[in-house]
């Protein structure tokens, strides 16, 4: 479920996808007519009589099927299970809700890069900075559906950069798309070094993965400081967690082996002697891996 749209798939029990589509999100009214068009969407579509399970990925912390907050769809506190019977009339279905980025991680372990391990964290680097967390296959929303929000971990302490969170040094602050830009146009102001970066006024993460790439010396600096923040972050999470494995997930995980590279630099001087091989992969299930998180809650 996206502030934008809302992508809805129909799996069979293996874990299949059959079909998919997906509606607007109506965010009018704070979103009070959204769990209704998705109930609506699915029973046009589907013989409702042989759904077995319904599964939610909400952009928001959540907590025993509750979203506490979310903010991309309009909603303060709101029991997504109760609600949606009422525009649903098969009580008899079951019905799973959890956060967007935790179920994208389970969708890449049941059927996507982790399909094989079950204590695996997800970091989605997008806009923002998602996190998802799987231990021995469940996962972990924590009290207040806070577990997994790896974006919001205060690691950088030098640059100070506002988060959307209210905060100031959060992951998401210097590791998503957005934080590499800021990132970039402080080096630019700061330094007088030659940058193909400078013919821009404007440019996103990936320009600067594609100039770091033909060896720009800002555009490089910017993706080893981004890295080493990654990579500290991960660090965190491994001494709590120690998982079997990383994935990354998001627009900025399209840079694939560059972007690895660069992180394994930084994580092993952090983790030595403890871990000396850490299995880290590209997320493959790209935008449908949410569908097939929700799908994994319901299994």
């Amino acid at each position: 479920m996206g502030g934008t749209s809302i992508k809805i798939g129909r799996f069979d029990l293996q874990g299949i996808l059959i079909d998919k589509w997906d509606i607007p999100t109506d965010r009018s009214h704070n979103g009070e007519f959204i769990l209704k068009d998705i109930a609506t969407s699915i029973i046009n579509r589907v013989d409702v009589t042989n759904i077995e399970g319904i599964g939610f990925g909400v952009p928001g912390p959540v907590s025993d099927g509750v979203v506490l907050n979310c903010v991309n769809l309009g909603w303060g506190e709101k029991n997504v299970v109760e609600e949606f019977y009422q525009y649903f009339p098969y009580r008899e279905v079951t019905i799973r809700v959890s956060n967007d980025a935790n179920v994208a991680c389970a969708g890449e372990v049941f059927q996507g890069s982790g399909k094989g391990y079950k204590n695996v964290v997800m970091f989605t680097l997008g806009t923002g900075v998602g996190g998802g967390i799987l231990v021995d296959g469940k996962i972990v929303d924590g009290l207040n559906g806070v577990g997994g929000e790896l974006g919001h971990m205060l690691i950088d302490r030098k640059h100070n950069l506002p988060c959307n969170c209210g905060k100031t040094g959060c992951t998401e602050t210097v590791t998503s798309a957005t934080g590499i830009v800021n990132l970039a146009k402080l080096k630019l102001k700061e330094s007088n070094q030659k940058s193909t970066l400078r013919q821009y006024d404007n440019f996103s993460a990936k320009r600067v993965f594609d100039m770091a790439k033909q060896g720009d010396e800002i555009a490089l600096e910017v993706i080893e400081e981004a890295a080493n923040y990654l990579a500290y972050a991960m660090s965190l999470v491994t001494f709590t967690l120690n998982p079997e494995l990383f994935i990354f997930g998001g627009g900025v995980s399209n840079a694939g082996e560059f972007l690895l590279d660069k992180i394994k630099t930084h994580y092993y001087p952090y983790v030595l002697p403890f871990i000396k091989d850490q299995k880290m992969v590209i997320a493959s299930l790209g935008n449908d891996a949410g569908m097939y998180g929700a799908a994994y809650l319901v299994k």
